[in-house]
Protein backbone atom coordinates (compact mmCIF):
# COMPACT_ATOMS: atom_id res chain seq x y z
CA UNK A 1 0.00 0.00 0.00
CA UNK A 2 1.37 3.38 -1.13
CA UNK A 3 0.50 7.03 0.19
CA UNK A 4 -1.05 7.56 -2.88
CA UNK A 5 -3.87 4.81 -2.79
CA UNK A 6 -3.90 5.58 1.20
CA UNK A 7 -4.51 9.04 0.44
CA UNK A 8 -7.19 8.45 -2.59
CA UNK A 9 -9.23 6.12 -0.63
CA UNK A 10 -9.45 8.54 2.46
CA UNK A 11 -10.62 11.44 0.35
CA UNK A 12 -12.84 8.82 -1.61
CA UNK A 13 -14.08 7.59 2.27
CA UNK A 14 -14.91 11.28 2.81
CA UNK A 15 -16.76 12.29 0.20
CA UNK A 16 -18.54 9.28 -0.13
CA UNK A 17 -19.68 10.06 3.54
CA UNK A 18 -20.78 13.62 2.74
CA UNK A 19 -22.83 12.32 -0.67
CA UNK A 20 -25.02 10.10 1.47
CA UNK A 21 -25.56 11.77 5.07
CA UNK A 22 -27.34 14.12 4.42
CA UNK A 23 -27.82 17.47 6.89
CA UNK A 24 -30.65 18.60 9.18
CA UNK A 25 -31.75 21.81 8.26
CA UNK A 26 -33.18 23.90 11.57
CA UNK A 27 -33.56 27.48 10.27
CA UNK A 28 -33.27 29.70 7.31
CA UNK A 29 -30.01 31.93 6.68
CA UNK A 30 -30.82 35.63 7.40
CA UNK A 31 -28.84 38.67 6.49
CA UNK A 32 -27.99 40.69 9.98
CA UNK A 33 -27.48 44.50 9.95
CA UNK A 34 -24.13 46.14 10.66
CA UNK A 35 -25.52 46.97 14.27
CA UNK A 36 -26.14 43.29 14.35
CA UNK A 37 -23.08 41.78 13.39
CA UNK A 38 -21.17 44.26 15.97
CA UNK A 39 -22.74 42.09 19.11
CA UNK A 40 -21.97 39.03 17.47
CA UNK A 41 -18.60 36.99 18.81
CA UNK A 42 -17.45 33.76 17.85
CA UNK A 43 -15.28 31.27 15.39
CA UNK A 44 -15.26 29.32 12.11
CA UNK A 45 -16.72 26.15 12.39
CA UNK A 46 -13.40 24.78 10.67
CA UNK A 47 -10.55 25.09 12.86
CA UNK A 48 -6.90 23.46 12.14
CA UNK A 49 -4.57 22.41 14.49
CA UNK A 50 -0.96 20.43 14.50
CA UNK A 51 1.21 18.73 16.04
CA UNK A 52 4.95 16.49 16.02
CA UNK A 53 4.72 13.19 18.06
CA UNK A 54 7.02 9.94 17.26
CA UNK A 55 9.11 11.32 14.07
CA UNK A 56 5.75 12.32 12.58
CA UNK A 57 3.95 15.79 12.10
CA UNK A 58 0.01 16.04 11.86
CA UNK A 59 -2.64 18.44 10.44
CA UNK A 60 -5.85 17.90 11.67
CA UNK A 61 -9.14 20.07 10.08
CA UNK A 62 -11.52 20.30 13.01
CA UNK A 63 -15.19 20.78 11.28
CA UNK A 64 -17.53 22.07 14.91
CA UNK A 65 -20.72 20.28 13.22
CA UNK A 66 -23.51 18.83 14.62
CA UNK A 67 -24.83 16.26 12.06
CA UNK A 68 -27.85 14.26 11.79
CA UNK A 69 -27.78 11.47 9.50
CA UNK A 70 -29.18 8.01 8.02
CA UNK A 71 -27.37 7.13 5.40
CA UNK A 72 -26.86 3.63 3.51
CA UNK A 73 -23.44 2.04 1.63
CA UNK A 74 -24.21 -1.19 -0.30
CA UNK A 75 -20.63 -2.03 0.56
CA UNK A 76 -17.85 -0.53 2.95
CA UNK A 77 -14.34 -2.22 2.25
CA UNK A 78 -11.22 -0.93 3.16
CA UNK A 79 -8.07 -2.40 3.02
CA UNK A 80 -8.21 -5.77 0.31
CA UNK A 81 -4.74 -6.71 -0.29
CA UNK A 82 -2.68 -9.79 0.65
CA UNK A 83 -1.99 -9.83 4.63
CA UNK A 84 0.47 -12.20 5.88
CA UNK A 85 -1.50 -14.79 8.23
CA UNK A 86 -4.65 -13.96 6.77
CA UNK A 87 -7.44 -15.37 4.21
CA UNK A 88 -6.71 -14.21 0.73
CA UNK A 89 -9.09 -11.71 -0.76
CA UNK A 90 -9.96 -10.08 2.39
CA UNK A 91 -10.16 -6.84 3.72
CA UNK A 92 -9.24 -5.32 7.15
CA UNK A 93 -12.48 -3.71 7.03
CA UNK A 94 -15.44 -5.25 5.30
CA UNK A 95 -19.34 -4.88 6.13
CA UNK A 96 -21.89 -5.39 3.34
CA UNK A 97 -25.05 -3.28 3.50
CA UNK A 98 -23.60 -0.77 5.87
CA UNK A 99 -25.32 1.66 7.36
CA UNK A 100 -25.47 4.69 10.03
CA UNK A 101 -29.08 5.50 11.56
CA UNK A 102 -32.17 3.54 11.00
CA UNK A 103 -36.21 4.11 9.88
CA UNK A 104 -39.47 2.88 11.26
CA UNK A 105 -41.18 1.70 7.89
CA UNK A 106 -44.46 2.25 9.04
CA UNK A 107 -44.62 5.56 11.11
CA UNK A 108 -42.28 7.15 8.53
CA UNK A 109 -39.77 8.19 11.65
CA UNK A 110 -36.21 8.60 10.87
CA UNK A 111 -34.04 7.47 14.03
CA UNK A 112 -30.55 9.35 12.91
CA UNK A 113 -27.01 8.93 13.36
CA UNK A 114 -25.89 11.84 15.33
CA UNK A 115 -22.25 13.58 15.22
CA UNK A 116 -20.29 16.19 16.55
CA UNK A 117 -17.18 17.60 15.55
CA UNK A 118 -15.90 15.71 12.75
CA UNK A 119 -12.56 15.59 11.54
CA UNK A 120 -9.86 14.76 8.64
CA UNK A 121 -6.45 14.29 9.87
CA UNK A 122 -3.04 13.87 8.45
CA UNK A 123 -0.10 12.03 9.59
CA UNK A 124 3.11 12.73 7.09
CA UNK A 125 7.15 12.62 7.33
CA UNK A 126 7.90 15.26 5.00
CA UNK A 127 5.97 15.65 1.81
CA UNK A 128 5.01 11.81 2.32
CA UNK A 129 1.56 10.90 3.76
CA UNK A 130 1.76 7.64 5.53
CA UNK A 131 -1.57 7.88 7.55
CA UNK A 132 -5.13 9.29 6.97
CA UNK A 133 -8.26 9.08 9.64
CA UNK A 134 -12.02 10.64 9.72
CA UNK A 135 -13.53 10.96 12.64
CA UNK A 136 -16.08 12.05 14.98
CA UNK A 137 -15.82 13.93 18.43
CA UNK A 138 -18.78 12.29 19.51
CA UNK A 139 -20.72 10.01 18.32
CA UNK A 140 -24.28 8.37 19.11
CA UNK A 141 -26.72 5.99 17.49
CA UNK A 142 -27.31 2.20 15.44
CA UNK A 143 -24.65 0.83 12.75
CA UNK A 144 -25.86 -1.41 10.92
CA UNK A 145 -24.85 -4.19 8.26
CA UNK A 146 -23.27 -7.95 7.68
CA UNK A 147 -20.05 -7.67 9.20
CA UNK A 148 -17.51 -9.85 7.59
CA UNK A 149 -14.31 -8.55 8.94
CA UNK A 150 -13.09 -5.91 11.15
CA UNK A 151 -9.90 -4.60 12.36
CA UNK A 152 -8.63 -2.22 14.97
CA UNK A 153 -10.20 -1.07 18.33
CA UNK A 154 -14.15 -2.92 19.01
CA UNK A 155 -14.43 -3.30 22.62
CA UNK A 156 -17.85 -4.70 23.86
CA UNK A 157 -19.77 -5.15 27.57
CA UNK A 158 -21.87 -7.72 28.03
CA UNK A 159 -24.64 -6.94 30.81
CA UNK A 160 -27.85 -8.81 32.31
CA UNK A 161 -29.58 -11.65 34.13
CA UNK A 162 -27.99 -15.14 33.54
CA UNK A 163 -31.65 -16.44 32.24
CA UNK A 164 -30.57 -16.44 28.63
CA UNK A 165 -27.46 -18.24 29.27
CA UNK A 166 -29.11 -21.00 30.80
CA UNK A 167 -31.36 -21.09 27.84
CA UNK A 168 -28.61 -21.81 26.23
CA UNK A 169 -27.40 -24.15 28.59
CA UNK A 170 -28.49 -27.83 28.83
CA UNK A 171 -29.25 -30.08 31.96
CA UNK A 172 -25.62 -30.43 33.13
CA UNK A 173 -24.33 -27.65 32.39
CA UNK A 174 -27.72 -25.75 34.41
CA UNK A 175 -27.16 -28.09 37.31
CA UNK A 176 -23.13 -26.23 37.35
CA UNK A 177 -24.22 -23.12 36.80
CA UNK A 178 -26.81 -23.79 40.23
CA UNK A 179 -23.51 -25.44 41.89
CA UNK A 180 -21.73 -22.34 41.21
CA UNK A 181 -24.52 -19.94 42.85
CA UNK A 182 -25.58 -18.72 39.55
CA UNK A 183 -29.20 -18.43 39.02
CA UNK A 184 -31.40 -17.55 36.45
CA UNK A 185 -32.21 -13.90 38.17
CA UNK A 186 -28.59 -13.44 38.87
CA UNK A 187 -26.50 -9.96 37.46
CA UNK A 188 -23.56 -11.06 35.33
CA UNK A 189 -21.33 -8.69 33.58
CA UNK A 190 -18.58 -9.81 31.20
CA UNK A 191 -16.22 -7.59 28.82
CA UNK A 192 -15.62 -8.72 24.98
CA UNK A 193 -13.40 -7.88 22.21
CA UNK A 194 -12.24 -8.77 18.65
CA UNK A 195 -11.20 -12.71 19.26
CA UNK A 196 -10.33 -15.68 16.64
CA UNK A 197 -12.98 -18.57 16.59
CA UNK A 198 -10.67 -20.11 19.24
CA UNK A 199 -10.64 -17.45 21.83
CA UNK A 200 -7.39 -15.76 21.28
CA UNK A 201 -7.48 -12.32 21.07
CA UNK A 202 -7.58 -11.02 17.40
CA UNK A 203 -7.61 -6.98 16.21
CA UNK A 204 -6.30 -8.27 12.75
CA UNK A 205 -9.51 -8.78 9.95
CA UNK A 206 -11.25 -10.66 13.10
CA UNK A 207 -14.37 -12.21 12.44
CA UNK A 208 -15.69 -13.22 15.81
CA UNK A 209 -16.00 -11.08 19.19
CA UNK A 210 -16.77 -12.48 22.26
CA UNK A 211 -15.20 -12.88 26.04
CA UNK A 212 -11.49 -13.97 25.22
CA UNK A 213 -9.43 -16.76 26.57
CA UNK A 214 -8.77 -16.67 30.15
CA UNK A 215 -11.15 -14.12 30.27
CA UNK A 216 -14.39 -15.03 33.05
CA UNK A 217 -17.78 -13.19 34.11
CA UNK A 218 -18.12 -11.72 37.42
CA UNK A 219 -21.45 -11.99 39.34
CA UNK A 220 -22.88 -8.35 39.84
CA UNK A 221 -26.00 -9.25 42.33
CA UNK A 222 -28.31 -12.06 43.04
CA UNK A 223 -25.15 -14.38 43.45
CA UNK A 224 -23.85 -17.08 46.54
CA UNK A 225 -21.38 -14.43 47.45
CA UNK A 226 -17.57 -15.45 47.43
CA UNK A 227 -18.72 -19.31 46.51
CA UNK A 228 -19.59 -17.60 42.88
CA UNK A 229 -17.06 -15.41 42.74
CA UNK A 230 -14.23 -18.23 42.88
CA UNK A 231 -16.01 -20.73 40.72
CA UNK A 232 -16.55 -17.95 38.27
CA UNK A 233 -13.17 -17.18 38.44
CA UNK A 234 -11.97 -21.06 38.19
CA UNK A 235 -14.39 -21.18 35.11
CA UNK A 236 -12.37 -19.04 32.76
CA UNK A 237 -13.55 -19.48 29.15
CA UNK A 238 -11.25 -21.40 27.45
CA UNK A 239 -11.80 -21.75 23.64
CA UNK A 240 -14.94 -19.69 23.35
CA UNK A 241 -16.64 -22.09 25.85
CA UNK A 242 -17.38 -21.71 29.62
CA UNK A 243 -19.12 -24.91 30.69
CA UNK A 244 -19.45 -25.42 27.84
CA UNK A 245 -21.43 -22.33 27.02
CA UNK A 246 -20.46 -20.43 23.61
CA UNK A 247 -18.41 -17.43 24.94
CA UNK A 248 -17.56 -16.29 21.38
CA UNK A 249 -19.90 -15.01 18.72
CA UNK A 250 -19.88 -14.19 14.79
CA UNK A 251 -19.50 -10.57 13.98
CA UNK A 252 -22.23 -11.36 11.54
CA UNK A 253 -25.07 -12.53 13.40
CA UNK A 254 -25.08 -8.63 14.71
CA UNK A 255 -26.95 -7.28 12.04
CA UNK A 256 -27.49 -3.55 14.27
CA UNK A 257 -25.45 -2.34 17.29
CA UNK A 258 -25.83 0.55 19.88
CA UNK A 259 -23.11 2.92 19.63
CA UNK A 260 -23.44 4.54 23.09
CA UNK A 261 -25.83 4.70 25.21
CA UNK A 262 -29.34 5.44 23.28
CA UNK A 263 -31.46 5.43 27.01
CA UNK A 264 -30.26 8.70 27.22
CA UNK A 265 -31.02 12.17 25.63
CA UNK A 266 -29.28 13.91 22.77
CA UNK A 267 -25.35 13.55 23.01
CA UNK A 268 -25.60 12.48 26.45
CA UNK A 269 -23.70 8.91 26.74
CA UNK A 270 -22.28 9.40 23.11
CA UNK A 271 -18.96 7.38 22.04
CA UNK A 272 -15.71 10.01 21.82
CA UNK A 273 -13.28 9.68 19.04
CA UNK A 274 -14.58 7.01 16.57
CA UNK A 275 -12.58 6.90 13.84
CA UNK A 276 -12.12 5.03 10.53
CA UNK A 277 -8.13 5.35 9.86
CA UNK A 278 -5.66 3.97 7.23
CA UNK A 279 -1.48 4.15 7.38
CA UNK A 280 1.84 2.63 5.99
CA UNK A 281 2.69 2.01 8.87
CA UNK A 282 2.07 1.46 12.60
CA UNK A 283 1.60 4.92 14.20
CA UNK A 284 -0.13 6.49 17.21
CA UNK A 285 -2.98 8.52 16.75
CA UNK A 286 -3.59 11.29 19.51
CA UNK A 287 -6.83 11.10 21.42
CA UNK A 288 -9.42 14.06 21.37
CA UNK A 289 -11.52 15.38 24.23
CA UNK A 290 -9.46 13.87 26.89
CA UNK A 291 -9.30 10.31 25.47
CA UNK A 292 -6.04 8.58 25.33
CA UNK A 293 -4.01 7.75 22.24
CA UNK A 294 -4.81 4.87 19.45
CA UNK A 295 -2.50 2.76 18.48
CA UNK A 296 -2.78 1.99 14.94
CA UNK A 297 -1.69 -1.03 12.84
CA UNK A 298 -0.52 -0.76 9.45
CA UNK A 299 -4.04 -0.90 7.00
CA UNK A 300 -7.22 0.36 7.95
CA UNK A 301 -8.56 0.57 11.02
CA UNK A 302 -11.54 1.16 13.16
CA UNK A 303 -11.60 2.37 16.52
CA UNK A 304 -14.69 2.41 18.68
CA UNK A 305 -12.93 2.67 22.08
CA UNK A 306 -13.99 2.83 25.66
CA UNK A 307 -14.79 6.43 26.68
CA UNK A 308 -14.71 8.48 29.90
CA UNK A 309 -18.07 9.25 30.86
CA UNK A 310 -19.43 12.48 32.40
CA UNK A 311 -19.01 11.26 35.76
CA UNK A 312 -15.99 9.67 34.66
CA UNK A 313 -16.71 6.20 34.34
CA UNK A 314 -15.10 4.18 31.31
CA UNK A 315 -17.59 2.91 29.25
CA UNK A 316 -17.70 0.43 26.47
CA UNK A 317 -19.18 1.74 23.21
CA UNK A 318 -21.25 -1.29 22.80
CA UNK A 319 -22.85 -3.10 25.32
CA UNK A 320 -25.45 -5.80 25.25
CA UNK A 321 -27.46 -8.04 27.09
CA UNK A 322 -27.09 -11.75 27.02
CA UNK A 323 -29.54 -12.70 24.85
CA UNK A 324 -28.36 -10.51 22.31
CA UNK A 325 -24.84 -11.97 22.80
CA UNK A 326 -26.30 -15.39 22.72
CA UNK A 327 -28.67 -15.34 19.94
CA UNK A 328 -27.94 -12.22 18.07
CA UNK A 329 -29.36 -9.18 16.88
CA UNK A 330 -31.33 -8.90 14.15
CA UNK A 331 -31.09 -5.81 11.47
CA UNK A 332 -33.45 -2.89 11.86
CA UNK A 333 -34.86 -1.23 8.70
CA UNK A 334 -32.30 1.19 7.36
CA UNK A 335 -34.41 2.02 4.06
CA UNK A 336 -38.26 2.87 3.74
CA UNK A 337 -39.89 0.40 2.05
CA UNK A 338 -37.92 -2.62 2.53
CA UNK A 339 -40.16 -5.20 4.06
CA UNK A 340 -38.34 -7.16 6.40
CA UNK A 341 -35.11 -5.62 6.61
CA UNK A 342 -33.56 -7.46 3.90
CA UNK A 343 -29.47 -6.53 4.08
CA UNK A 344 -29.09 -8.28 0.59
CA UNK A 345 -29.00 -5.06 -1.43
CA UNK A 346 -28.55 -2.65 1.97
CA UNK A 347 -32.32 -2.39 1.49
CA UNK A 348 -31.90 0.32 -0.92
Amino acid sequence: MNSFSVRARAWALLLGMGACAPFTSYAAMQELADEDLADVHGQAFINLTTHSAGGLDFTRINLGLDIETQMNARKLQLGLYDRAGEAGNTADLDINAFALGTVNDATGQVNPFRIKDPYLEVAYRGSKIVGVRVGFGEAKGELSGEINRLTGNVPVFIKGTANAIYDKADAGQRFLLFLAGVYRSSQIEANAELVTPGGQVDPVRATHSGIPNGSGMECVSGCAGGWTDALLGAFASNNCSILGIATCFGLNQFQTLPVGDLSRAGMDGAVRDMFISMQTESLTWKGSSGQPDVNAIVGAFMNLPKYVDANGQLKAPIQLDFGQALNGIPRKDTCFGASNGSTAQGGC
